[in-house]
């Protein structure tokens, strides 16, 4: 059996690259694994998909970026290799995938998990109690607002205040003296961890004991020089936030993850395609399977239904997974 991984292992997402292959190597068993450097280009792309050809690899996973992926799957749809990306969230990869017949399926979550997530999170824990959405005029804050407080509002949920933000302030005293007046004591806060981190500092020296959550942005590295307060929420995917930080890096950090279910699920599918003759896309297709992150099946668009979001709170020093409620 023979594995193709498509990573960028030269430039600057060489370091993302080396975790899709450690996490692919990590479950790879007997199975032999030919990588190939996207470059995260379309280049890239096209090159890594010609060599997995050439190779005669029968299945290929990885893909972070979009443009290599997509200048990839009509060479590997060409020479009849499935891919399973774990990185690209982008809706047109799927939408590609009716129109075309490309040869696609998708461990990363899709492009909407994220607000469907928060929506999720606020209709479990929320739904009894007043709550705010504030965002921070860019283009990740305002959609994501947006896509969240729609989802919310199909299920007859509203927020009682929603406001904006000037990002990147030294003081947001302003905006936590409006969320006061508002009378909300929960708060969803979309922008950077840098400026969730101020904007609770401030909430807490007015006294006004928020509960404030976030999206994935909370896992960033901070930019600012106020840290974040023990007990904030970050609504994330457990492929970026389901390992202990130390001094050395874990195993399967990062995209590590996502690269281990999809080797896991490209081996089991070759496995049952040699035994029983039928194709690696059928049994892609029709099939459940096992994994390390619980059992995966794919629905009619590719999507894998992994869920992979939940509730992450801050201790101060690392997000955990949070078991309330």
């Amino acid at each position: 059996m023979r594995i193709g991984v498509a990573a960028p292992s030269s430039g600057p997402y060489a370091a993302l690259g080396a975790q899709i292959l450690a996490g692919a190597r990590s479950v790879a068993g007997n199975a032999e694994i030919v990588s190939a450097d996207t470059q995260c280009s379309a280049e890239g792309g096209m090159q890594a998909a010609e060599q997995f050809v050439r190779d005669r690899a029968d299945i290929a996973i990885g893909f972070l970026c979009t443009a290599a992926l997509h200048a990839a799957l009509p060479i590997l749809k060409g020479a009849n290799i499935p891919a399973l990306d774990v990185g690209v969230r982008a809706d047109r990869i799927l939408t590609r995938r009716e129109r075309d017949g490309t040869l696609v399926w998708r461990i990363a979550p899709a492009s909407s998990a994220e607000a469907e997530a928060i929506a999720r999170f606020v209709r479990t824990r929320w739904s009894g109690a007043a709550f705010a959405i504030v965002e921070d005029g860019s283009s990740y804050g305002r959609d994501l607002a947006d896509t969240v407080r729609a989802r919310l509002e199909e299920d007859g949920l509203r927020p009682s205040f929603v406001d904006n933000y000037r990002p990147a302030e030294e003081k947001q005293f302003a905006l936590a003296r409006r969320i006061g007046q508002s009378g909300v004591t929960r708060v969803l806060v979309f922008g950077t961890r840098g400026d969730i981190a101020v904007i609770a500092r401030d909430a807490a020296a007015s006294d006004l004991g928020l509960t404030i959550a976030g999206g994935e942005s909370l896992l960033d590295e901070s930019t600012g020089q106020v840290p974040l307060a023990p007990g904030i929420i970050a609504v994330a995917s457990g492929f970026d936030v389901d390992w202990t930080p130390s001094e050395t890096a874990p195993p399967l950090e990062g995209y590590g993850t996502a690269a281990a279910v999809a080797t896991e699920v490209a081996v089991e599918a070759l496995r049952r395609s040699r035994s029983s003759g039928g194709s690696i896309a059928d049994i892609l297709n029709t099939d459940s399977f096992d994994t390390s992150r619980g059992a995966l099946r794919f629905d009619g668009t590719g999507q894998a239904d992994l869920a992979t979001f939940r509730p992450y709170r801050w201790d101060g020093a690392r997000f955990l997974a949070d078991g309330e409620g």
